[in-house]
């Protein structure tokens, strides 16, 4: 359970007969509590108050009261806002406690809040026929082939080599 957050019990969570929570034990409640906040089995057992190396979790109603409460708290992570995830990130920016830290939490609001948005470009493609391109001048061409065209030599002299000029290997 080391890695995993704690999952909040919800605000708003009806106490209803529906709601497995309301038919555990004040110690039951206590231990699903420790649960959702990310402590293991022996330590939720000692947060709760039970004194017996009992595991609750056999137990229907703390099983059914966890997996309606982890439910419920996933219908809320559902209803986040952008606004209520930059808060988030901005007490993390609060809390940053080395350097590194700061700049990855400035980093995800940067992301957030869409400043490194990718550049867009608008490229126009056109089809040229053969004889378009006949008529356009070389400059045309040359911008035509996105400066591909750099180290193309333009005019040059060529000479033939005999074989009876090499030198033999």
């Amino acid at each position: 359970m080391g890695n995993r957050r704690p999952t909040p019990i919800p605000d708003n969570l009806k106490l209803t007969e529906v709601n497995p929570y309301t038919q555990c034990t004040l110690i039951q409640k206590r231990y699903v509590e420790a649960r959702l906040q990310g402590l293991n089995k022996a330590a939720s057992r000692r947060a709760a108050g039970s004194h017996d190396n009992t595991d609750l979790e056999q137990n229907p109603k703390v099983r059914a009261a966890i997996r309606y409460l982890v439910n419920e708290s996933m219908v809320n992570v559902e209803k986040l806002t952008k606004s209520d995830v930059l808060t988030g990130m901005m007490d993390a920016v609060s809390a940053a406690a080395t350097a590194s830290e700061l700049v990855m939490a400035w980093r995800e609001v940067g992301k957030l809040l869409g400043a490194y948005e990718p550049e867009r470009k608008i490229l126009e493609i056109r089809d040229y026929s053969a004889e378009e391109l006949k008529t356009l001048s070389d400059t045309d061409l040359a911008k035509l082939a996105g400066g591909r065209m750099q180290n193309v030599i333009e005019d040059a002299e060529f000479s033939e080599v005999s074989d009876a000029l090499q030198t033999p290997r």
